[in-house]
């Protein structure tokens, strides 16, 4: 029997699922790497001053384009309206409406912005990036995709950004444009993905603001826009902090310690943006979402918990060999910051299956415990124990949102055993950054890049050996699925 939510039997499900694990994980491996790889030549190119700069005006665009995702693309997955069409024109309409005054308000808010923090070059640069609000609600077609699990389409969409960033901002800063070639770049790569999406789009992109879905996705929404406010009273409170006590470059080391320890995070949007919607379609069986939240953790470990120890390992050597020693400062922010964005990863997926079930109001309590955590201890530490103290802060701020999203997953998912999940994703870790530290012991000389590389092809080959040994049944399973043409799926009656 084929799904009414899908094109495919409900049966297909879990294979489904786990092909586009497979599909969105190969692109973050390609596209979020590419990011990662424009990061470090931005940092090496460019000063940390202008670091800085570009860092305080896209972290304050990119925390109210977070206030403007409030679930919309979610609630539209969730829905199973009669007339799919009719939804999508709905609830584009409300999105595109929010992205235009988003953008108002980031060209109002563009000379605020520029005398807080004393720099008028800051006002040109955030009315360039006014766009994106609008830019970002016109690549809505991928959630038509996203919901029909058509993973490969949405990630054309999606994909796109980040390749033609990459290309249009590397052309540009080696043209010596400067901190505008990191804006006209985006600029570049978020128009390109609007012409696919408009190409791709199954529906027609026409308005239609309709009164009750108006209300009831602000119904769903309001926590989720509380929770966003609570996460920028974070990543502007850090910058501004930064900034405040140690000026433009301070600016430029926050900046560059989020933009790369937000990596830890991608698998785990990824594989939640994968099973989202199967989470969806079986939200009134507790048994298979505890197996989705279960299986996805583990996976999504795989990627963060490595990503965090190889920052916490191998920041120096990051520092001294590739992105040069004007970042020194930083090391310690990218060490401290990837273990605690790591070990957050771990159940970072729990608001997925509450909003499956239509519930988002724990969203923002989880976000109000973060962002008191936040003010009462590293931002005041910055203050007077430098940036080594904001950093040993941020341990704090992971207890507390470990706290109540444990309480929370306990409520939801009874039979889930967090503590358990985590020794388990975090033994392999711990072997191999054991082994690396075993060798450093034992290390004489000074310590060079083919010191560092040799670590890191040890710390490699150990943890892949250990994480098989450790994960073994849940990898074959996986693909397993892959080569089913009908498995069974825990979906099935």
């Amino acid at each position: 029997m084929a799904s009414e939510r899908f094109s495919f039997p409900l049966r297909e499900l879990r294979r489904r699922t786990a092909r586009g694990v497979l599909v969105n994980g190969g692109f973050i491996l390609v596209a979020e790497g590419v990011v990662l790889v424009q990061q470090v030549l931005v940092a090496r190119l460019l000063s940390t001053a202008q670091v800085g700069l570009y860092g305080i005006v896209s972290i304050t665009v990119i925390t109210l384009l977070t206030l403007k995702q409030v679930g919309i693309d979610e609630q539209f997955v969730q829905q199973d309206e009669p007339d799919q069409q009719l939804a999508f024109q709905r609830a584009f309409s409300i999105d595109l409406a929010l992205g235009g005054i988003f953008a108002l308000l980031v060209a109002l808010l563009a000379p605020l912005v520029a005398v807080a923090y004393g720099d008028w070059r800051l006002a040109p640069l955030m009315l360039a990036l006014a766009y994106l609000p609008v830019a970002f609600a016109l690549q809505a077609p991928a959630w038509i995709f996203l919901r029909r699990m058509d993973f490969v389409r949405q990630r054309v969409v999606q994909g796109a950004v980040p390749l033609a960033t990459f290309v249009v901002t590397l052309a540009l800063l080696l043209a010596g444009m400067g901190v505008w070639g990191l804006v006209l770049g985006a600029l570049a790569g978020n128009a390109v993905a609007a012409l696919i999406a408009a190409r791709l789009s199954p529906y027609r992109m026409r308005l239609d603001l309709h009164g009750p879905s108006v209300r009831r996705y602000a119904r769903f929404s309001w926590p989720i826009l509380f929770a966003a406010l609570a996460g920028l009273i974070i990543r502007q409170g850090q910058v501004f902090a930064f900034d405040a006590h140690l000026g433009l470059a301070g600016a430029g080391f926050i900046t560059l310690a989020v933009t790369l320890t937000r990596y830890a995070d991608r698998a785990d949007q990824i594989v939640t943006a994968t099973i989202y919607p199967a989470i969806c379609a079986v939200a009134d069986r507790k048994e298979v979402m505890t197996e989705l939240f279960t299986k996805s953790n583990r996976v999504t470990a795989m990627w963060a918990l490595p990503f965090g120890a190889f920052l916490a390992l191998f920041s120096g050597d990051l520092v001294h060999h590739v992105l040069g020693d004007k970042w020194e400062p930083a090391v310690i922010l990218l060490q401290i910051l990837g273990i605690t964005g790591a070990v957050h990863q771990l159940g970072f997926n729990w608001t997925a299956f509450y909003r499956a079930v239509g519930i988002s109001r724990p969203q923002a309590v989880y976000a109000t415990a973060a962002a008191v955590a936040f003010c009462a201890v590293p931002l005041p530490l910055l203050f007077v124990e430098g940036i080594d103290g904001f950093a040993y802060g941020m341990f704090a701020v992971m207890a507390a949102a470990w706290g109540v999203r444990a309480v929370y997953i306990k409520r939801l998912l009874p039979e889930v055993r967090l503590t358990v999940l985590a020794i388990r994703a975090a033994f392999p870790v711990l072997v191999a950054s054991g082994a690396v530290l075993l060798v450093r012991l034992i290390e004489a000389g000074d310590r060079g890049a083919g010191t560092a590389l040799a670590e890191l092809a040890l710390f490699s080959v150990v943890l892949a050996l250990v994480t098989w040994t450790c994960e073994r049944p849940l990898l074959r399973e996986m693909t397993g699925y892959l080569r089913q043409r009908d498995g069974d799926v825990a979906t099935a009656s």
